[in-house]
């Protein structure tokens, strides 16, 4: 008779465990939901995936705890594993489904919102913007444009004071050294 009791709890315990492997799925396909709606980095992704793990192992520690006293049952593994690929299988499936299709028509919704309500707004600061700042834009080329003569002028002039100077000194010494040259060549 005392067998019988504890294989009641046994399988129990075991329905517990695949209820648990459930959770587990239902847990990860809220992750998976939160990545179909925003688009996440994969360093976040893998943020995600090691809390989602953390979280699992947590959540497995507190239900041994509680169901055997922490003892440690390959069929409660296997119920959890089990759990998991079920519902993965069947409701999980069914989940991914309808979140995709309410992604979807929030994201529809979410992008007539903008199409019909932000984008005039958008398209009047816009327009607005430029009346404000067209004479700015018409005094900045006309700017640019005397900038542009006033560095055209000074390279035109070409030659600089000391460009000048420098000029006269080398001509002077030029000629000092010529008559220096003609002057011996006339004495032998």
């Amino acid at each position: 008779m005392e067998l019988g009791i504890h294989l009641a709890q046994q399988t129990l315990q075991f329905f517990q465990s695949m209820l648990l492997g459930a959770v587990f799925g239902l847990l990860y396909d809220a992750f998976r939901i939160t990545r179909i709606a925003v688009r996440t980095p994969r360093k976040v992704v893998f943020a995600e995936d090691v809390l989602f793990f953390v979280i699992c192992a947590i959540l497995s520690f507190f239900f041994l705890m509680s169901t055997l006293d922490g003892k440690l049952r390959l069929f409660l593994f296997v119920g959890i594993g089990l759990g998991a690929v079920l519902y993965s299988l069947t409701l999980g499936v069914l989940v991914m489904k309808v979140s995709r299709t309410i992604i979807r028509m929030v994201k529809a919704a979410l992008r007539f919102v903008v199409r019909v309500f932000f984008r005039p707004v958008y398209r009047l600061i816009y327009w607005v913007s430029r009346q404000i700042l067209r004479p700015l834009r018409y005094l900045e080329d006309i700017c640019k444009k005397t900038f542009q003569r006033c560095k055209y002028r000074l390279k035109v002039q070409g030659k600089v004071l000391y460009n000048r100077v420098r000029s006269r000194l080398v001509l002077k010494d030029f000629k000092m050294r010529k008559s220096a040259h003609g002057t011996q060549k006339n004495k032998p």
